[in-house]
């Protein structure tokens, strides 16, 4: 009988913790400070932002189109009355300090997500801009349809777009960690601490390349094939240049096919 009790009072405080929770707006606990967090966030049709604060807890919010918005939009079928669904689709998990948060709304939503500045980030939209401020730790941020915007970032960073371009501000970078910038039809700009210490991979088939750090070039490696035996051999320059700032370093790779490559000095 004690069990059943103790098992019925976890249930109602399960339910009570659930049912509490804003459906625009939940509220990831901190059960565990003794090491950082990761955020694996990920959306299809909005965007994402991921911004610092002073808090311990990891805030999901929402916004987008309202039921009510889109409720005026449709049209009335047959003189039947309309049944409307949860105007958002949300999943927020945690698991030993991971934190995954997938939005599931057919139509345009964006996440806005605040965490604690030793956060490491795995960020993907589909359609959609994805940007975050101010975190400490390891940066995965990618999109298929929009830009990349990464400020005041200390750590590493690998930040992708297939149609956007790629903007990145780093504060810091770990000694020693490659970092990849990269984009099919965009832009990349991005700037490093003065003092930063890199091999650089440049390559930009459809554009130039800027920056004002002190480059020592090595100029572009040739690809180099043997194939069918004796019978012929290739070699291949591509648009690729390689340099080191600062003496050199772990490789930073910057690859754009349609933009420009901008190098900042901070």
């Amino acid at each position: 009988m004690k069990r059943s009790w103790a098992l019925l009072g976890l249930t109602l405080t399960v339910c009570a913790l659930v049912c509490a929770q804003d459906p625009g707006r939940v509220v990831v606990p901190a059960r565990n400070t003794s090491h950082p967090r990761v955020l694996n966030a990920a959306s299809t049709h909005g965007s994402i932002t991921v911004k610092t604060y002073n808090g311990k807890e990891v805030i999901v919010e929402t916004s987008g189109s309202s039921r009510e918005d889109r409720r005026r939009t449709d049209q009335s079928v047959d003189g039947l009355h309309r049944i409307d669904l949860p105007s958002r689709g949300l999943v927020v998990e945690e698991e030993d300090n991971v934190i995954t948060v997938r939005a599931t709304t057919p139509g345009p939503e964006s996440l806005v997500i605040s965490v604690p500045a030793d956060t490491s980030l795995h960020l993907r939209s589909t359609h959609g801009n994805v940007e975050a401020d101010g975190v400490h730790g390891e940066v995965e941020a990618t999109s298929t349809n929009g830009r990349v915007t990464l400020s005041n970032i200390s750590g590493t960073v690998v930040a992708a777009s297939t149609n956007g371009s790629v903007k990145v501000t780093m504060d810091r970078v770990d000694a020693g960690k490659p970092m990849s910038f990269s984009s099919v039809n965009g832009s990349i700009d991005v700037t490093l601490p003065a003092d930063t210490k890199a091999n650089l991979k440049l390559r930009a088939v459809h554009g130039s390349v800027w920056s004002d750090f002190d480059m020592k070039l090595t100029g572009g490696q040739p690809t180099t094939t043997n194939a069918g035996g004796d019978t012929r051999y290739r070699v291949e320059f591509d648009r690729t240049i390689y340099g080191a700032i600062n003496g050199g370093g772990p490789e930073f790779s910057f690859n754009t096919v349609n933009g420009r490559l901008i190098i900042r000095k901070k």
